[in-house]
């Protein structure tokens, strides 16, 4: 394999004192009133897993989750400035303080929600396991709707194969769970190189979120399944803030609900190509 892991460190790179942020007063809808203070705050974003979140054509942050953290800080009057990092860097380098707040494709677990703040949830995600036609010549697996824990096992098809994931996402979670013990993973360092290596053949296939699982079929790929949806598969995605940044928190709380209840963020999940991130968010929370 050629892939080699990227180590990266989110150094003692700690913000200062941060300056008290103007909560929107109830009956504001969310927003800040005009003339507040504003202030900078460091988003991270997940690196390469566009039409999810990483870097646009124009070298801008892009992807529904950043539209999310964008539409957010609007409303708070917030200077939001982006930063792309693999998946298994976003919240260390929350927990440290390099960054204000994560806006990724990163479903809210217990253990995550131990070392995090949560806001309410904006989208759901998903997940699609996509093979080289080339290596599976019977075809696609049979199915229609989403794969849930208590339906026939579509990892049970991995046996003896190579899958590559990107690692510290859920996806490598999924695959730990799920696949037979004699199926081989391999990390990438970012989704968008998961699907590299695919394509050049280093991996039979690959275990991508529904988005950009769904982009990449056609050309010599295929979907193996249906998509994923349980068993650290899929689920409630949100922002995430760091725990003892309180004031941050519940002012970004205000908004996504705000947001929810308008109905803003259903028009944001609508302009992804992942049909399953537009669930009504009551239902992923």
């Amino acid at each position: 394999m050629t892939i080699i892991a990227l180590i990266l460190s989110c150094g003692a790179l700690v913000m200062g004192a941060r300056a008290a942020l103007p909560l929107p007063p109830s009956g504001t809808g969310g927003q800040v009133p005009p003339g507040a203070p504003s202030r900078t705050l460091t988003v991270a974003t997940m690196a390469d897993a566009l039409p999810l979140s990483g870097t646009g054509a124009d070298g801008q942050a892009a992807g529904l989750h950043v539209r999310m953290a964008r539409a957010v800080c609007e409303r708070l009057r917030l200077d939001c400035r982006f930063t792309a990092m693999p998946a298994d860097a976003l919240l260390d380098a929350l927990v440290s303080g390099a960054v204000d707040m994560v806006a990724a494709d990163l479903i809210v677990t217990d253990e995550r929600a131990a070392r995090v703040r949560f806001a309410p949830a904006h989208a759901r995600a998903a997940s699609l396991l996509v093979g080289r036609a080339a290596s599976w010549p019977d075809g696609p697996l049979p199915g229609g709707g989403p794969a849930r824990a208590d339906d026939a096992n579509p990892f049970d098809r991995l046996a003896g194969r190579v899958v590559v994931v990107a690692g510290g996402s859920d996806q490598a979670v999924a695959l730990q769970r799920r696949a037979p013990r004699d199926a081989g993973a391999v990390l990438a360092p970012t989704h968008g190189e998961a699907v590299d290596a695919l394509r050049s053949g280093e991996a039979d296939a690959a275990l991508l979120p529904l988005a950009i699982g769904l982009e990449v079929l056609g050309d010599g790929l295929i979907p193996l399944g249906p998509p994923l949806t349980d068993a650290g598969a899929g689920g409630p995605v949100a922002l995430a803030t760091a725990l003892g940044n309180r004031d941050l928190a519940q002012g970004i709380g205000t908004v996504v609900e705000a947001m929810r209840r308008d109905g803003r963020i259903r028009a944001l999940a609508r302009v992804s190509p992942d049909p399953l991130a537009a669930v009504p968010v009551e239902a992923s929370r």
